[in-house]
Formats: C-alpha cells, sequence, structure tokens
C-alpha cells in the first residue's frame, strides 16, 4: 500500500485546498520547483520541507525569511510533529492529516518499490540539472530563466545546504545561446568541479557533471533523455537513515518536548500560598499613663489653687 500525506492548506481568506502526496519528502515555497507551492511574497522561495521515516514525521526551516511555526513555536532546527499540529508560514495555515484508508505514514518495502516501478527514464522538457546524490537525489531542476543561483540561501533558485556551500555559491547563466556556470565569488574559499576539474567558469553540455560540496548534478539538454529514479531511492535511503540516527541520538527533538516543558515552567511558576499565623496580640501596660496623667493632674490642681488663692 502506498504511502499518503495529506496537507490541507489555509490561505489568508480562509479559503482551503487539499493537496495528497506520495512518498518520503514533501517540500514547500514559492518557487515552482517545490513540492506545495505557496506563491505569497510572505513565502521564501524554498521555506520547509516535511521528512517522513517509518512513523514519524520531521520538520525542517529551509533558512526561510520569515520562519516556519508548528503550533505557535519557531521551528529553528529538525522537529518532530504529529498528526494535527499545524504548520505557519507566512499567510498560510497547513494542516496534517493521513489518508484515511491508510494507517500510515509508515515505509514499508512495498510502498518504496510501488514509488520506483511506477518512475521511467523522461524526456527533458527544458535545460536542466539533475540532483545525483545526498537528501536531494533524483530532483530536477529546470534552467527556464536567463540567470539560475545555486547556493544555501533560501532564495537560490537551486537551494542547498551545507557547511561549505555559500549563500550565493555559483550561476548558471543564459546568453541566449550556452549555459555558462561561473563561480559566484572567484577569491571565495570554496570549490566549482566540473567532470572532476576545478574551474571559475565554463560553458555546460550534455551529460557534464557539477560538484559542489557533497551534492552532484548532472546537466541535461533540452531533449534528452535522463532517469531519476536511482537517485531517488538512493536519496530516500539516505534521508531515512540519518533521520533514525538523530532520532536515536536525540539531536532532533519533539514539538511535543517544548509543549512540556512549557507547562512544566507554568507550574514552577506558581507560588503555593503560605498561610501565615495571625499576629499575636501585645498587651499594652496602662500604669505609665495612668501616672502620668495623676502627674499632670495635680500640677493643673496646683496653678489653679495657687491662682484663687492670690
Amino acid at each position: 500500500m502506498t504511502k499518503v500525506i495529506k496537507l490541507i492548506v489555509e490561505n489568508d481568506k480562509n479559503e482551503l485546498s487539499i493537496h495528497d502526496f506520495v512518498g518520503n519528502m514533501i517540500t514547500v515555497g514559492r518557487a515552482t520547483t517545490n513540492d506545495l507551492v505557496l506563491d505569497e511574497r510572505n513565502i521564501s522561495r524554498h521555506h520547509f520541507q516535511l521528512e517522513l521515516v517509518d512513523s514519524r514525521i520531521v520538520i525542517t526551516d529551509s533558512g526561510s525569511y520569515n520562519s516556519t511555526f508548528v503550533n505557535d513555536r519557531e521551528i529553528n532546527e529538525p522537529t518532530e510533529i504529529f498528526i494535527g499540529d499545524i504548520i505557519s508560514a507566512g499567510d498560510y495555515n497547513i494542516y496534517i492529516e493521513e489518508d484515511d484508508e491508510n494507517s500510515v505514514l509508515k515505509t514499508t518495502p512495498l510502498a518504496v518499490e510501488t514509488t520506483i516501478s511506477v518512475v521511467t527514464t523522461k524526456i527533458a522538457e527544458d535545460n536542466l540539472l539533475l540532483a545525483k546524490n545526498n537528501y536531494i537525489g533524483g530532483k530536477v531542476f529546470p534552467l527556464t530563466t536567463n540567470e539560475t543561483v545555486i547556493g544555501s540561501h533560501a532564495s537560490a533558485d537551486v537551494y542547498i545546504f551545507g557547511p561549505d556551500i555559500p549563500a550565493l555559491h555559483s550561476k548558471i547563466i543564459f546568453d541566449g545561446n550556452m549555459y555558462l556556470l561561473v563561480k559566484g565569488d572567484y577569491q571565495g574559499d570554496y570549490s566549482l568541479v566540473v567532470n572532476d576539474m576545478e574551474i571559475n567558469s565554463v560553458d555546460l553540455r550534455n551529460g557534464d557533471e557539477i560538484t559542489i560540496g557533497n551534492f552532484l548534478f548532472e546537466f541535461i539538454e533540452k531533449g534528452e533523455e535522463y532517469d531519476p529514479t536511482p537517485y531517488q531511492a538512493i536519496a530516500e535511503e539516505t534521508r531515512k537513515e540519518k533521520l533514525r540516527r538523530d532520532m536515536e541520538s536525540n539531536q532532533i527533538k519533539s514539538i511535543r518536548d517544548d509543549e512540556v516543558l512549557e507547562i512544566e515552567e507554568e507550574v514552577t511558576d506558581i507560588k503555593p500560598i503560605v498561610m501565615q499565623p495571625p499576629a499575636k496580640s501585645k498587651s499594652i501596660n496602662l500604669i505609665p499613663i495612668i501616672i502620668a496623667f495623676a502627674i499632670a493632674f495635680a500640677v493643673a490642681g496646683f496653678f489653679i489653687f495657687t491662682h484663687f488663692k492670690g
């Protein structure tokens, strides 16, 4: 049985749309290369992604400008979320549901095999980059504009993330005839490799392999055949294994952990009311007061007697 996850998207006009996805990774953003495209301006080109492994869902913000929130909590690192949680991005609320006929969100060999069997060799409708490894293996990036930016910035057309990937790593520039790949910063301390040779710029030809950090791409010309299937299978298994390791080592926290912590903090902040014992009544010594009144009365009487006698 194929695994299906359902995303219900609500925009700022309270209009709802339902999107069903099959697979283990869903990318969301304004760029048309995403699995779920949200076209408001307050959505980054690559806003966030959902990854599914076994029966668990992990959300990761893709360096978005306006951040990603789950149940009103900002997501700053990969975080496990659950059916029923609400994802907020820009003007959108996104609700996660399971397909009613599947108890899934759980990967099975049958689901993977079914997905792979339906993918066949394709003919490129545009010039494109085909990712051949890492977590984006099998993903296709059409080159439909005069300039395609590659880098770790959320606005990049080809968004890739890694410690050795700068915000603007390189560009592919189309001059009307050729596709020129150029390094973003010739003085930058990072490499751009084409067909195992480090370069600053090169005209691309069909089949050229481009290495950027730990990522490998192939340039495919329009009308040529390509097959993303083997790279999709490798990427899926790579993502699943990494997620399993991170979960086992508690590197990925749960959104529920934040909720429990918040409740505990609220409970800690509530100070118990301690009943104070009633104050002891103090006895007043009246003797000094009586003596003072007696002296004052005697002095006053003496002055009055003296006055009348005189």
